[in-house]
């Protein structure tokens, strides 16, 4: 049995959307209905009903979840308990990291700590780097990894594993007027001051073109590289900020409110690495444990 049509199969149980899977893992939407179709075949079941073009699961699939996640524990398992004798491990590898600043607003040091504990012979190197420069020292090779906000990616030159997800909002004063509201127009602040995270962010750019778009030139009162002093500002009554949504609420800043903008764009916080590269075995090891860590949840 192929252990990764059962990953697939895991997945496909939550999308129920071929194409998303897919993306998931990087291949094709017909490659993942070819492999379903091969696990229907060897197990002799069929595992999704197929009608006017969306899928279910069937009795049978239903059936398989437990048994898939136990073969899939297991498997993990089995990998942590042959490592000792597995031949990548008799030298001391090292896992050279370029990660934002904010990860520890995300938990990124629980889950590097969580691997730290499967894979004890790995050495960690671990940066933090400016998100403009970033993805620079990852083409220059002076990391293997990069922990990052994504608002695009080149998917032909890199791949990536989403951690979650973080949306705009405005950050007010507790006792500014729209602090009730349950979500804002960026047009409604076009008279507000600004405290902003500086150049060095990607959010910078962003945020003024987000302006532009709600045809106004912001009034920027204060650019600055640490979340914690600009919410102390804000809550003083300086001005006002846009920033992303759990960045800030990881902080619990007192005197502050933060209100959801009405705005489509989205970032993706991900670990990212380069396509088609030759990856160190402590690369891979990462990789898989993230793969393995975002299937079970």
């Amino acid at each position: 049995m192929h252990i990764d049509r059962l990953k697939y199969f895991l997945d496909l149980t939550k999308t129920f959307n071929y194409t998303e899977t897919a993306e998931h893992f990087f291949t094709t939407q017909s490659n993942i209905s070819k492999q379903i179709i091969a696990l229907e075949k060897e197990l002799n079941t069929l595992l999704f009903s197929r009608k006017n073009r969306a899928i279910q699961l069937t009795e049978g699939g239903k059936t398989l979840i437990p048994y898939a996640e136990r073969i899939l524990s297991d498997y993990s398992e089995l990998q942590n308990a042959l490592l000792p004798f597995n031949k990548d491990h008799l030298e001391q590898q090292l896992l050279k990291i370029a990660a934002i600043p904010v990860m520890v607003n995300y938990n990124i040091p629980g889950l590097i700590m969580e691997f730290h504990h499967k894979y004890p012979h790995i050495a960690l190197d671990i940066r933090e780097t400016e998100s403009i420069n970033i993805l620079n020292e990852l083409n220059q090779g002076l990391c293997d990894l990069a922990y990052m906000r994504l608002f695009d990616l080149n998917t032909h030159k890199y791949e990536k594993m989403t951690i979650e997800e973080d949306y705009f909002a405005a950050i007010l004063p507790a006792n500014h007027p729209l602090a009730k509201k349950e979500m804002l127009q960026l047009a409604q602040l076009k008279d507000e001051v600004f405290l902003q995270l500086d150049k060095n962010t990607q959010l910078f750019n962003l945020f003024n073109t987000l302006c532009e778009k709600e045809h106004f030139e912001p009034h920027i009162g204060y650019t600055g590289t640490h979340i914690y002093t600009i919410l102390d500002f804000v809550s003083k009554g300086i001005g006002i900020s846009i920033m992303m949504k759990n960045a800030v609420k990881s902080f619990s800043h007192p005197g502050i409110v933060i209100v959801p903008l009405n705005v489509t764009l989205k970032s993706e916080l991900a670990f990212v690495r380069l396509k088609n590269a030759k990856h160190s075995p402590a690369s891979n090891y990462f990789w898989r444990f993230l793969s393995h860590t975002l299937l079970s949840k």
